[in-house]
């Protein structure tokens, strides 16, 4: 079988990332980034008596940003062939015998693989709204490849894609805290992004964010066949828009009053 590198990027994932190691204890090697985490998230990677101890390479780097930050993570894996996975996520036993039949074909040649990723809340599995289908590039030939762009960020290459369907599972117990965390987080990054590349909003757009958020979720992508919890799904996803805007809209003002601000007196 070809070597392969398991990756994480992560930041206080102490709640999580027992899980995820331990979910590619079939890697020959482990490398997790660290963005100088604050809870116990180092100290269990370097944990000697866990079963990764004698895999694991465990690097800290300042966050550059989800691409950056990955492609520093690229460039230091010693193997090739790479699987990316997050520290709140964990490979299921199915798709690391996949994996591991991909990497022993003989045929194999240098390609980037989406995988997909089976999203849940409260524990229920959600398999209709926007999170889905929700395939992601995880699995890859690392040479000449690159990722690029921000939050749902893309990779640079020229391999062919191919899909894989054994899944990526995301945090079984995702809640509205953790939910509206991320929310603040994301929001603020692709609000920045829109305003950099010159878009704005208005007070309608803000206004009709809401409704038309909640109506794409629960009735075009039929979240409403995942019960309560696709109508919450639908609600948070609205909420997410609107703030977008929100922070659109903020970053517009500052803009106009920093140029309409007299220069300071030179004294």
């Amino acid at each position: 079988m070809r070597p392969i590198t398991g990756l994480l990027i992560v930041k206080n994932e102490e709640h999580f990332i027992e899980r995820a190691l331990t979910s590619l204890l079939w890697c020959d090697e482990i490398l997790v980034v660290d963005s100088f985490s604050t809870d116990e998230t180092p100290s269990i990677c370097r944990d000697p008596s866990k079963p990764w101890a004698n895999k694991i390479r465990f690097l800290e780097k300042e966050w550059l940003g989800f691409s950056a930050q990955r492609n520093f993570a690229l460039s230091h894996a010693r193997h090739s062939w790479v699987f990316f996975l997050d520290g709140d996520e964990e490979c299921s036993p199915e798709l690391a015998r996949r994996l591991q039949n991909l990497l022993s074909d003989p045929d194999l040649t240098p390609a980037q693989y989406q995988v997909r990723r089976q999203e849940f809340f409260l524990k229920k599995p959600i398999h209709y709204g926007i999170w889905n289908p929700s395939y992601h590039i995880r699995f890859f030939y690392k040479e000449h490849l690159e990722f690029e762009g921000e939050v749902h960020e893309g990779v640079k290459s020229n391999y062919i894609t191919q899909k894989i369907h054994e899944p990526i599972i995301h945090v079984e117990d995702l809640r509205i805290e953790r939910f509206l965390n991320k929310l603040n987080h994301y929001t603020s990054i692709q609000a920045k992004n829109d305003f950099d590349r010159g878009l704005r909003t208005h007070l309608l757009r803000i206004l009709l964010s809401f409704p038309a958020m909640f109506y794409k979720n629960y009735i075009y992508y039929g979240a409403y066949k995942d019960g309560t919890e696709g109508f919450i799904i639908s609600v948070l996803e609205g909420i997410s828009r609107t703030v977008r805007h929100l922070k659109i809209w903020q970053l517009t003002q500052i803009s106009k009053r920093s140029q309409s601000s007299p220069p300071p007196l030179i004294s």
